[in-house]
């Protein structure tokens, strides 16, 4: 009796969140363009939380939205209005892939936690937390990166002594072979 009360239990969860995905659909702001956009996330279990308007998602997951990816062990997609105003990750460590068309490089992270606002497009970074961009690596217990302003805030853990610590690409400058010989 148990088992047949778990089972519909968790065939409601499973339908519900196929409806909200596929059926309904979820939109997410995309502060940038101004458009809709579509999310996509695939685990090994999903719990759709209707009291707390989310859904919760466990073992391998992977979120696909708006040129990103994150993977992670848990992700808790937080919802208003139909919208996503939230994802937390967590893993060990949890990872997150942006694809940067208009520059010279992709950017990649990697935490214990990560949260990605989409209406600001703010991506915060807790635990161990690295950020790659073109080349230049970031490494602190916290990083704050805005994505569609590009900008960035670390800070180190005072409790673990863990400093900020910043690898820069410089590029080189390259000789003007045009240029006269003095």
């Amino acid at each position: 009796m148990i088992e047949n009360t778990i089972l519909r239990q968790w065939l409601l969860a499973t339908a519900v969140t196929f409806v909200l995905l596929q059926g309904a659909g979820i939109e997410v702001a995309n502060a940038a363009a101004g458009q809709d956009d579509e999310l996509t996330i695939e685990g090994d279990s999903a719990v759709f939380l209707q009291d707390q308007n989310s859904i919760e998602y466990a073992g391998n997951v992977v979120a696909f939205m708006n040129g990103m990816r994150i993977n992670g062990d848990r992700v808790l997609v937080q919802m208003s209005d139909d919208r996503v105003e939230r994802i937390t990750t967590t893993g060990q460590p949890a990872s997150f892939w942006q694809d940067q068309p208009d520059s010279s490089g992709d950017t990649s992270a990697k935490a214990e936690t990560i949260v990605y606002l989409p209406s600001s497009g703010l991506l915060e970074l807790a635990g161990g937390a690295s950020l790659i961009q073109a080349g230049n690596e970031v490494r602190s217990a916290l990083i704050r990166y805005n994505l569609i302003e590009r900008q960035l805030d670390a800070r180190g853990d005072k409790e673990t002594s863990e400093r900020v610590r910043m690898q820069l690409s410089i590029p080189t400058e390259e000789s003007d072979s045009s240029s006269p010989v003095p």
